[in-house]
């Protein structure tokens, strides 16, 4: 995953209030199905990844 496609999951996820937010980062299955509507082709690259993507993007936003 580059350093751009990193900012954009993060940028998407700074536009949801804090209940989405915390929908979305409630479980990596939440998560993975919300980057699958929202940035498809960033989730066909890391969907093998996606439990550590999940938690760092959610410590980010601890």
């Amino acid at each position: 995953m580059t350093d751009e496609e990193k900012r954009r999951v993060v940028e998407l996820l700074d536009e949801l209030d804090r209940s989405e937010l915390d929908k979305v980062l409630a479980s990596v299955d939440a998560f993975g199905n919300w980057l699958y509507d929202k940035l498809y082709s960033i989730y066909c690259k890391v969907r093998d990844a996606l439990r550590s993507l999940w938690q760092s993007i959610r410590n980010f936003f601890s």
